[in-house]
């Protein structure tokens, strides 16, 4: 064997035992990835059991504690009456918060005081007495004071019809009740439109505390569960207060061990199928080298096949030009002459007829019959193939096109049709919803057929060299889109083949149109 055939077979051989490695590697390791695997989605699959019944019960306790308040407060009074029912114990305490000053139940002094010196939780909910989406007040910014009294500025209040001389009433009825959060400070609150401004009359929940009200409504095998703050990034889960339920990371999977013991099964018989697939890849590699020996021993028989008549050819046709070739000898070297020519007739054409079977080669064929039936034929081929990738399609057919008959080669049409598919799954998946759209249009000989997506479009650098073979754009590089760039190619090739031709229609940032268009034949009687 030759230097270069063998240094193939090594590095073959190389590969073949590092894809073998990397094969019982996978196989070892599935175990543990499948294990991850359903660990998400028993943990996703228990919190989505767990979170209906958490967020009943919480609507539940704040329903119960907004209950215990009057519809609306009593302005007239000069104390806060403690609401009927007293507290929960995750209320921190009831508060009213008017334009003047802020007021307690009797006996919640303490928890005023500590009210009142909250001066980012006051200010707060100044603001969102007036706007409930109003930001959470930051002393550091300037934009919070006035530059000339330089005292925190705590909202806009109506102040047209505002006689502060009068005693102070509701001017409206109380807006829903909202909650937001500064640090541990949960505000559960609304907003009552007054004659002096906006008053805001609520509670503070403790999240800690209400969270053991909770936290027994979760799945048991969450063990890790917990309800917290909203983190930023992160969206609250349990409205209407700013909380999270969160999983955890920790969860039984009960057929864990049952399946590492199926498993051991699985993993021998990769490595079995990995050592019996390096077997037949070597035992490839010499049927490859044999046929090599065979082809060069055509090669061989081909050549000296052919010197015999060219041998004949090359001396005939010198005594010919020489024209002193005896008469009764003309009929004999006519005869070598056709017998010869047949001889390198057939053996070219076993020649060519070989090299056809090698390459795949398949002859042309002409399919007759009505057009919508051998499109519906073509489309069905592919659109399986879309939906496998996530596509919606959607054929029109224009109706003129029932009246005639197509003369195509189908295969060559579907390989055209699945060559436009590849590109669309390649360049247009990234769209938010991909579609294909297909709609069939009768001109005044010929059949088109526009081929739509809803792609980022064809870089208009790269449209002019589009059907060129080879032709790969930097995104196709970059991506590590597979292909060489011959599908385009290969595709017009074959339209042009059969009659017809492919070209870009159009292409933007909306998407990209080609037309293919075939030759039609007579009208169905």
């Amino acid at each position: 064997m030759k230097k270069k055939p063998l240094i193939i077979l090594v590095l073959f051989s190389l590969l073949t035992v590092g894809a073998a490695l990397w094969q019982g590697y996978e196989a070892a390791t599935l175990h543990s990835r499948l294990d991850e695997i359903d660990r998400k989605a028993q943990i996703n699959r228990l919190l989505e059991l767990s979170l209906p019944r958490v967020q009943s019960e919480l609507n539940r306790l704040l329903t119960e504690e907004r209950n215990k308040m009057a519809p609306e407060p009593d302005f007239s009074l000069a104390i806060y009456p403690m609401p009927q029912g007293g507290k929960a114990d995750f209320n921190c305490g009831y508060f009213l918060l008017t334009p003047g000053a802020l007021l307690v139940p009797p006996g919640e002094e303490g928890f005023g005081h500590v009210l009142s010196s909250a001066t980012v939780v006051m200010n707060t909910m100044r603001r969102k007495a007036f706007n409930p989406s109003a930001p959470i007040y930051d002393p550091t910014k300037p934009s919070n004071y006035d530059s000339r009294t330089h005292l925190p500025v705590f909202g806009v209040y109506e102040a047209n019809d505002q006689d502060f001389s009068q005693p102070m009433k509701a001017k409206g009825k109380p807006g829903p009740f909202f909650a937001w959060n500064y640090k541990k400070n949960l505000v559960y609150m609304r907003s009552i439109p007054t004659t002096h401004g906006c008053a805001a009359e609520g509670f503070i929940i403790d999240a800690d505390k209400l969270a053991t009200h909770l936290l027994p409504m979760v799945e048991p095998g969450l063990k890790e569960a917990s309800i917290d703050f909203v983190e930023p990034g992160e969206h609250a889960n349990l409205s209407p207060l700013p909380l999270v339920l969160r999983p955890g990371n920790s969860v039984e999977l009960s057929d864990s061990e049952a399946r590492k013991d199926a498993m051991r099964g699985t993993v021998a018989a990769t490595w079995l199928i990995t050592l019996i697939s390096i077997g037949i890849i070597f035992g490839l590699l010499a049927f490859y080298t044999r046929m090599e020996r065979r082809r060069s021993d055509f090669v061989s028989a081909v050549t000296h096949e052919l010197r015999t008549p060219l041998t004949s050819f090359a001396l005939i046709t010198d005594l010919l030009r020489k024209k002193n070739t005896p008469q009764e000898k003309l009929e004999e070297y006519h005869e070598t002459l056709y017998h010869e020519t047949r001889r390198l007739a057939h053996l070219v054409e076993n020649v060519l007829g070989f090299a056809r079977l090698s390459r795949g080669k398949v002859r042309g064929r002409c399919d007759n019959g009505p057009c919508r039936e051998l499109l519906d034929k073509a489309f069905s081929k592919i659109t399986g193939r879309l939906r496998d990738a996530g596509f919606k399609t959607h054929v029109t057919h224009d109706k003129r096109c029932d009246m005639i008959t197509l003369h195509t080669d189908l295969l060559s049409l579907e390989q055209i049709l699945t060559n436009l598919a590849d590109n669309a799954v390649k360049y247009a998946a990234t769209a938010t919803a991909p579609a294909i759209g297909i709609s069939i249009v009768r001109t005044h000989n010929m059949l088109g057929i526009r081929f739509t997506d809803n792609g980022p479009g064809i870089p208009e650098e790269l449209q002019k060299c589009l059907f060129r073979p080879f032709s790969r754009s930097a995104r196709a590089e970059q991506g590590r889109k597979p292909g060489v760039g011959l599908g385009l190619a290969l595709a017009r090739d074959m339209a042009r083949s059969i009659g017809g031709d492919l070209v870009l229609e159009k292409s933007s940032d909306a998407g990209t149109t080609f037309l293919l268009t075939l030759p039609i034949g007579d009208k169905i009687s």
